[in-house]
């Protein structure tokens, strides 16, 4: 006889369910097209518990876009992490974010739905860490003589944009080359600065 869950533990179950089938959903036929009953019909939870857990559709699709920017997060570091100056881990780091708009569930999630179904100002809220990573990784460089710009947080601001960009239009087509080309675009932006 298996134990009886903790009501804790069963909010925390039911939360990662709801999760985890919105994601799939999300990813696979938009925002638009996913109601909340197709969200919960398989999982046997009334939408009152959907709403219990998230105050409605577009709080649980903002809870995903947060995990799938978490994920993007995770890929950069491992993408990073062996390697030995700032200088290579700041331009293969903005190449592994553009690596992410060819992964289809992230793809579709982050650089199609996210920006079409959240404002702009829930967008940079939920980018805040990936950007600050980008700006302390920039503000390195800089301190180590490598960068050569006229203001380190506004040269973040640019390579965000930039990369942002340079996702979405990558996400638009499944070439491998428009990945190609934008990871060759952001290294020559970097290059350029560079001392």
């Amino acid at each position: 006889m298996s134990p009886k869950l903790t009501k804790a533990e069963q909010t925390r179950r039911t939360r990662r369910a709801i999760l985890n089938r919105a994601r799939h959903l999300f990813a696979t036929q938009g925002y638009a097209a996913t109601g909340t009953e197709a969200i919960i019909s398989d999982l046997g939870i009334t939408r009152g518990a959907l709403y219990h857990q998230f105050s409605d559709k577009l709080g649980v699709f903002k809870a995903v876009v947060v995990e799938a920017y978490g994920e993007i997060t995770v890929h950069i570091r491992t993408r990073i992490e062996p390697l030995k100056t700032n200088w290579e881990q700041l331009v293969v780091g903005c190449q592994a974010f553009l690596e992410v708009a060819q992964q289809e569930e992230l793809r579709r999630l982050v650089f199609i739905e996210a920006p079409a179904v959240l404002a702009a100002d829930s967008l940079i809220e939920i980018d805040q860490y990936g950007f600050g990573l980008l700006q302390e990784s920039i503000q390195l460089v800089v301190a180590e003589g490598d960068l050569k710009v006229v203001d380190a947080e506004g040269f973040a601001h640019l390579v965000n944009g930039a990369l942002n960009e340079l996702a979405a239009w990558v996400a638009q087509s499944e070439d491998p080359q428009r990945l190609e080309t934008a990871q060759q675009l952001i290294e020559a932006l970097l290059i350029r600065h560079r001392s």
